[in-house]
Order: structure tokens, then C-alpha cells, then sequence
């Protein structure tokens, strides 16, 4: 079910969900099937969706906008053509979405935002204007795991992906015990004989080991999980919740989650390939614990992450700070639908 949405808007954009305010929890859930390609424009009341046009928010005139540099459209029109939900509690003030057993939730005025019970930080706050909600677009778009292109010239942004590539995955089983990383049966294992390579992520919800075996897969390295010795449950993850567990350690720059078990064979390895979700901007502290804990002198360190929003600048720059005898390459900021070929790209440019 390849999906593939042509929104016209400029670089820095958002996306309005119509009628979400003044109401009671409201929810859609409609379903699409084989292709679908939606267009909007700037202050076009229609869109067309496989060459039929369509109301964007009928009886009521809205449009897609540009204020401030930002570019404002309805998304309850879009999430349902993709055959997503949408729901707006008006007591909260949050939205839900959902897509693909994926589910995102924003609060009003709030840089704080879940994905699948997952703390994520938004570059900008959902805002209500003339009584629509305004929603970050990149953010939702690859939370649900599809790929965001902007086109200046033309003043489009294309969001392309698959529906079966963004299923996620459920989180393994914690290690009782310290042990050897097991090797990976992706098509080049075997092939790594001069320099060895162990994938290590942590992941909360699912998101980042679908990203990590994928990338396991391409190189053909070990792959180990960092599980916590005490895990994170949705409450720990509780965005709005100022005092949640996720909040006291990111605010607690000395916090180290212990982690169970551990990794004997760590010195055969020469690259790491360190995985994480970004947590606060950052990486989550049970990775300082896994820095704190190997000597990593002389290897290489290959960042990536899974992000709704936030870059993973900050956090490769954080370990650079923390390994400072190792080589640390730029990261990777990719989803659970990031594929091979995009990790080959990555991977190539060093």
C-alpha cells in the first residue's frame, strides 16, 4: 500500500486539524487501499486525492496558509484519507493520532509529545488558531514512518512511505545475565572479518530496534540491546507528567540507569554502531551508563537514532564529549521504515 501525499507549502511547516476545539473526544478511522496521492495548496479551499477533488473542511472554506513563515493546513482531511484516526480531547487539549498501530499525542502550547508512550520533544508547539489546531507536519509524518521531501521552487513538501514499513516492532526480552553479542544473520554476516561491527541500541518502544536490525541486517554486524535493569513503563514516559521517571533522569545530568546484564566480548568489536531514541533532545541517560561502562579507546562509534522531531546533532556531540578517545562519525536520523538503501548512503559517506 505505497502512499504518497503532495502538500504545497513553505519549508517550516505545520498542520491544522479542522474543528478540533469547543468539542467533545471526537475520532474518524477510515481506510485506504493501493495508492493515494493527495495535493494541497495555499489557499485553495480543495485538494485532490488521485485526481479527485475534494473539500478540504467542507461547508466551512478552510485552507492551507502561510503565517510567519509558516505554513498552516487541515490534517483531519489528510490522516483519514490515509486512512488514520484523529481525536481531540477538550478537556486535555490533546490531539491523538493514530496510524498503523502507531499513535502520537500533542498537547496544546506543549513541546512535549508522545510517540507509542514515547517522550519526544517538538521543535514547535501545537498552537490553536480561529478555533484550529495546529500541528507540526515532519513530525507526524515520519513518526508514522514516512519519508519528507521539500521542494523550494515549487513550494511543495512530498511525504512518501509504505504501510507495511511502518509496523513496529515489540520491544526483546531483557538479558538475565552478562553475554556474547549474537551475530547477526543478515546477508553480509561473515563479511566483516577486518573490522567487526556490533550494533547496541536502546529502545523503549519498538521504533528504534526496528531501526537497528534493519541496519544489522545491511552490514552484516552483531547486535546487542541495551535493556534497562528496571524497564520504562508508559507511565515513566509520561510526557506530561513534569515529574516522570524519563523526566527526573534527562533533567539529572549524572542519572545512569543501571542496565541488565552486559557484553563480554565488546574488545573484539572495532565499530559500534550505537542506537537510541532522542529523549529531551538528546540521548536517554542508560546510554551515558553504556558509555560510562566499556572502554570504547580506538573504535569507531557510528550514532543513529529514531526522532519525531529533534535532530540527532546534539547527542553525537554529546558523545564526542564523553568518548573522547574514540572516533565518533555524524549520525544517522532515521524511523523504523528507514530502509537499506539509506542506510548504504550513510554508511558510504565515510
Amino acid at each position: 500500500m505505497k502512499k504518497t501525499i503532495s502538500i504545497f507549502l513553505a519549508a517550516s511547516s505545520m498542520f491544522t486539524l479542522w474543528g478540533a476545539t469547543g468539542c467533545a473526544a471526537d475520532e474518524a478511522d477510515l481506510q485506504t487501499d493501493g495508492n493515494t496521492e493527495i495535493v494541497l495548496r495555499i489557499d485553495d479551499p480543495m485538494m485532490t486525492v488521485n485526481g479527485a477533488e475534494k473539500e478540504i473542511d467542507p461547508g466551512m472554506g478552510t485552507a492551507p496558509v502561510i503565517i510567519n513563515d509558516r505554513t498552516l493546513l487541515p490534517v483531519r482531511a489528510v490522516i483519514e484519507e490515509l486512512g488514520g484516526t484523529v481525536g481531540w480531547d477538550d478537556e486535555t487539549r490533546e490531539v491523538t493520532l493514530g496510524y498503523e498501530g502507531s499513535e502520537i499525542v500533542l498537547t496544546i502550547d506543549s513541546t512535549s509529545a508522545a510517540l507509542n508512550d514515547q517522550a519526544q520533544t517538538l521543535d514547535t508547539t501545537p498552537v490553536i488558531i480561529n478555533d484550529r489546531t495546529m500541528l507540526p507536519i515532519r513530525f507526524i509524518a515520519e513518526s508514522f514512518g514516512f519519508d519528507v521531501e521539500w521542494d523550494q521552487s515549487t513550494q511543495t513538501v512530498t511525504i512518501s512511505g509504505s504501510a507495511a514499513e511502518t509496523a513496529q516492532s515489540e520491544p526483546t526480552a531483557a538479558p538475565a545475565e552478562s553475554t556474547t553479542a549474537e551475530p547477526s544473520t543478515g546477508p553480509q554476516a561473515g563479511e566483516q572479518e577486518e573490522n567487526r561491527m556490533l550494533v547496541v541500541y536502546f529502545s523503549a518502544t519498538g521504533n528504534t530496534e526496528s531501526l537497528a536490525q534493519t541496519i544489522a541486517e545491511v552490514t552484516g554486524a552483531d547486535i546487542y540491546e541495551i535493556v534497562p535493569e528496571e524497564p520504562y513503563t508508559s507511565e515513566d514516559l509520561n510526557y506530561s507528567n513534569d515529574g516522570c521517571r524519563a523526566d527526573q533522569e534527562m533533567n539529572d545530568p549524572d542519572a545512569r540507569p543501571a542496565i541488565a546484564g552486559g557484553i563480554e566480548n565488546i574488545d573484539e568489536y572495532d565499530t559500534i554502531l550505537l542506537g537510541y531514541p532522542i529523549w529531551w533532545g538528546t540521548m536517554p541517560r542508560i546510554i551515558n551508563t553504556f558509555l560510562d561502562t566499556y572502554d570504547l579507546s580506538g573504535k569507531t562509534i557510528m550514532p543513529f537514532c529514531t526522532s519525531g522531531g529533534t535532530g540527532i546533532t546534539t547527542s553525537v556531540s554529546d558523545i564526542r564529549d564523553i568518548c573522547t578517545d574514540s572516533e565518533v562519525t555524524d549520525g544517522l536520523r532515521g524511523s523504523a521504515s528507514t530502509d537499506g538503501s539509506e542506510i548504504e548512503e550513510w554508511l558510504e559517506s565515510f
